[in-house]
């Protein structure tokens, strides 16, 4: 799979030790355990392909990464600040509601009665409850299993079942 089609989860925010382990900030640190797929970080502007060797939650949204490549901690300085990709198939066996609410920015909603709303153009985490940014007339759909039906992480497609009169509030 190509890296230009995996989806942002989060960013290096800083090392860890002098082993080259980096911290991870993304939504859901569970999604980089037992992963054999590559990950990639954007530098300069491109993604680039890693593999990571370790990695372990150490908090609901931190993960302790040691990539394959990285044995110094000056290395691992290098790559703080990087925006971090996965591949959609790490979203494969995640339930939905457990999925990252950034990660389906750029994704396209779809209601099952409305049809194409529009792309996300952000995800706003107003306390506790993610509100999706939608399309150019910025509806805003809650992020919330209630209406979110399914995320397509291969087709990037957000579907909702959104209630009567939901759109013209916005």
């Amino acid at each position: 799979m190509d890296v230009q089609d995996f989806v942002e989860v989060g960013k290096i925010v800083k090392t860890h030790g002098v082993n080259g382990e980096v911290i991870v900030e993304l939504d859901n640190p569970a999604i980089l355990e037992d992963t054999t797929e590559p990950v990639a970080l954007e530098i300069e502007g491109l993604r680039v392909p890693f593999f990571v060797e370790q990695a372990r939650a150490v908090s609901a949204q931190r993960a302790r990464v040691q990539f394959d490549c990285t044995r110094t901690e000056q290395r691992a300085k290098t790559l703080v600040g990087c925006k971090f990709f996965v591949s959609p198939d790490v979203f494969d066996d995640i339930d939905d509601e457990y999925a990252s609410p950034n990660a389906i920015v750029g994704f396209t909603v779809v209601d099952k009665r409305h049809g194409d709303i529009g792309k996300v153009q952000s995800v706003d985490n107003l306390n506790i409850n993610p509100i999706m940014v939608v399309g150019e007339r910025r509806v805003l759909i809650p992020f919330h299993p209630e209406f979110v039906t399914k995320i397509d992480f291969h087709k990037r497609q957000v579907r909702v079942s959104l209630p009567n009169g939901l759109l013209e509030i916005n």
